[in-house]
């Protein structure tokens, strides 16, 4: 993990000078289900094991429960729950991602974190008009190993939010 600034937040990918070739494009990559997902590496501030969690009543299967970090009460989202509907029961010691998407902060929990990622920009693309997922979508990545659906994550926190409060 790159190292923080004072406002909390990740230090972002470095600048080309002016004339330069664009940048590298950094990304935070699990896998959800047998698929390759990646978050935008500047949301996610550390992975930590998950500690005991907290069932929520009447919450959706996609928030296992929420649990303490550091003092804070962080959520647990579970994307194969919220994205395809195949979840990923949380298991002892499990990793999560802490992201932050303005303004919440999450736990993010997947079948397995890969890890960072560098992705030259000429491999970003445009998200798939069909798939399970294409609502949650900003881009696709490819790398050496295929594709990464890119996570809009300010989206899925959208969601996930209005679908666990009752209207």
């Amino acid at each position: 993990m790159r190292e923080e600034r004072g406002s909390g937040a990740p230090d972002p990918a470095p600048r080309a000078p002016a004339g330069a070739a664009e940048p590298d494009a950094w990304y935070f990559s699990v896998r959800i289900a047998g698929g390759r997902y990646a978050l935008p590496a500047p949301l996610v501030t550390e992975v930590v094991r998950l500690g005991p969690l907290t069932r929520l009543p009447s919450s959706p299967s996609f928030l296992p429960g929420v649990f303490t970090h550091r003092g804070e009460i962080l959520p647990v989202l579970d994307l194969g729950e919220l994205l395809l509907r195949r979840g990923t029961p949380p298991r002892p010691g499990a990793r999560a991602a802490i992201v932050h998407a303005e303004p919440w902060r999450v736990a993010v929990l997947s079948d397995e974190i890969e890890g960072l990622i560098r992705v030259p920009r000429r491999r970003v693309g445009p998200p798939p008009a069909a798939q399970g997922a294409a609502e949650f979508l900003q881009a696709v990545v490819l790398d050496d190993v295929g594709d990464i659906a890119v996570l809009d994550m300010g989206r899925v926190v959208s969601v996930a939010r209005s679908r666990s409060v009752p209207s």
